[in-house]
């Protein structure tokens, strides 16, 4: 009894809280008329064709049996089978039907913007002036750069952690140091914040910015819709035009279009997303010179679009990062297909080491990836993949960055080594041997690393990958998050050697424990 309970109670669930009223009220009215009526159909007129044919059937295969035979023949319950055939697939049609009608009427509502937009908009509000104070915490960095990892609803926590990190270089004097962002999926819709100055509230920290309040009133109905579905001609299941809607209202209105149109020069973004023919991560970037990395295409913004037109095109390389299968369908540009970057790269930390910076704000959201795999449910195996695929992703990451670090402490060894042997002797300098040689060219230093993580315990309690709808965990998870960022930072000395990277865990409580090991 508890687990029929269950199941009703999570299917009102999906169709009254996180489904738009514009589809679940016709969608459900419609299923309760067809329940009424279709019976008296089915069983009717249809009943009596399905009973007609099945009996013609028989008699063309086998012949008219003697009355003494009939019960005892395998197809003597043929007509009884057809009848049951149609009367399940015609509900199932009707079904269909109603939720296809419910789609459309959600879409006129759209369409007619008879929904209501939940989300505050606003203005830019970048540093008046940002000054480098001396002696500042940040004084002897030169360029930083910022890598947000995909993670669905996860993101809340990564836009916590994201004020507390904007509130410390505002304070430093070192906004203007950020050169670099890179996103994949929601890290990609996060950069936009960013890149708009949407963080700081007006007139400071003390009153919460659009960032903050958009993820603190997120709802699934406000963001995704049902989209029309016939079995075997799609491969999707949602519309994602809701919260492009959303995009519109909170990045095209003049200000913040015009605001990143501006200052498409100050700092370079890569968002990042794959391409589904070739299986290769394309990356779409403002950058007109960007770093050549192995296996990875550039879809470059010209400085040449207007605000409109630049706007458009970051439009589609954000929903083209976010476009987790195989909830939407694939996103068209330019005659290629692409979905989701975590598909491929989970935590494009590459972007960031490429452009020599030499501190990078990294914030995964999958601390650990261990788990009892469920037996008994596809969805929970398919669900299992997902969490393997990402938390495997950003271990990839911090891995490529560790060993960035290796070759650069190696080459400051050896060029030290080579001073001491020029110093001994006349011999000048040591020979170096590919592929050895070939390597200590490069001239890239090491990168200090900030990295802040939630531990996994505090995601699965507070807000997960798919939990658009759960706008209170988003609120806890950000909360938390900035907290604790911000007392990390408070004691982050940039100037300390770091001989390898470290990942602040933090839990629920608003603890955190240290993972070298990540």
């Amino acid at each position: 009894m508890g687990a029929v309970f269950r199941i009703w109670w999570s299917a009102f669930k999906w169709l009254f809280v996180r489904q738009p009223y514009w589809f679940s009220i016709p969608f459900a009215l419609m299923c309760l008329l067809w329940m009424a009526y279709a019976a008296d159909f089915l069983v009717g007129p249809a009943g009596r064709f399905a009973e007609k044919s099945a009996s013609y059937v028989i008699e063309l295969v086998t012949g008219p049996p003697p009355p003494d035979l009939k019960r005892r023949s395998p197809l003597a319950h043929l007509d009884d089978f057809i009848r049951s055939s149609i009367i399940f697939f015609g509900f199932f049609l009707g079904f269909l039907a109603a939720y296809n009608i419910a789609v459309a009427v959600n879409r006129l509502a759209l369409w007619f913007g008879l929904k209501h937009q939940r989300y505050e908009a606003g203005k830019p509000n970048p540093p008046i002036a940002p000054v480098q104070r001396p002696g500042a915490a940040l004084a002897g960095v030169r360029k930083i750069g910022i890598v947000l990892a995909g993670g669905g609803a996860k993101g809340a926590f990564q836009a916590g952690a994201m004020k507390a990190i904007y509130r410390f270089l505002d304070e430093n004097g070192a906004l203007d140091k950020v050169k670099v962002i890179a996103g994949t999926s929601i890290g990609s819709w996060n950069a936009m914040f960013w890149l708009a100055h949407l963080i700081k509230g007006n007139p400071d920290f003390e009153q919460p910015g659009i960032h903050e309040r958009w993820w603190k009133r997120i709802n699934a109905r406000s963001l995704v819709a049902p989209a029309w579905y016939v079995p075997l001609t799609r491969n999707s299941f949602l519309s994602s035009e809701p919260w492009e809607d959303v995009f519109d209202h909170l990045f095209g209105n003049d200000d913040v279009k015009s605001f990143l149109h501006r200052s498409r020069d100050d700092i370079s973004f890569y968002l990042t997303r794959t391409n589904v023919r070739s299986g290769r991560l394309h990356c779409a970037t403002n950058n007109p010179r960007p770093p050549v990395i192995n296996k990875i295409r550039y879809d470059i913004l010209p400085q040449s679009l207007d605000a409109d037109g630049y706007l458009r095109r970051l439009k589609t390389a954000v929903f083209s990062s976010m476009d987790l299968p195989p909830l939407f369908p694939y996103i068209d540009s330019n005659g290629e297909l692409y979905e989701d970057g975590g598909v491929i790269d989970n935590l494009p930390i590459s972007f960031a080491a490429a452009e020599r910076c030499d501190l990078i704000f990294v914030l995964p959201l999958n601390s650990d990836f261990e788990d009892e795999p469920s037996q008994r449910s596809v969805i929970g195996r398919l669900n299992r993949v997902l969490d393997m695929q990402q938390g495997v992703l950003e271990r990839h990451g911090f891995k490529l960055l560790y060993l960035y670090n290796e070759l650069a402490a190696l080459r400051e060894c050896v060029d030290a080594a080579e001073q001491r042997a020029r110093a001994g002797g006349p011999e000048g300098k040591a020979s170096r041997l590919d592929p050895l040689g070939f390597s200590l060219q490069r001239t890239h230093q090491k990168i200090r690393v900030f990295a802040v993580c939630p531990h996994k315990a505090f995601v699965q309690g507070t807000i997960n990958t798919r939990d658009l709808w759960n706008h209170k965990g988003a609120q806890r998870a950000f909360d938390v998050m900035e907290h604790k960022t911000a007392e990390l930072l408070a004691g982050y000395a940039v100037e300390t050697e770091q001989d390898r990277v470290r990942v602040a865990i933090v839990t629920r409580a608003a603890n955190h424990t240290w993972d070298d090991n990540f």
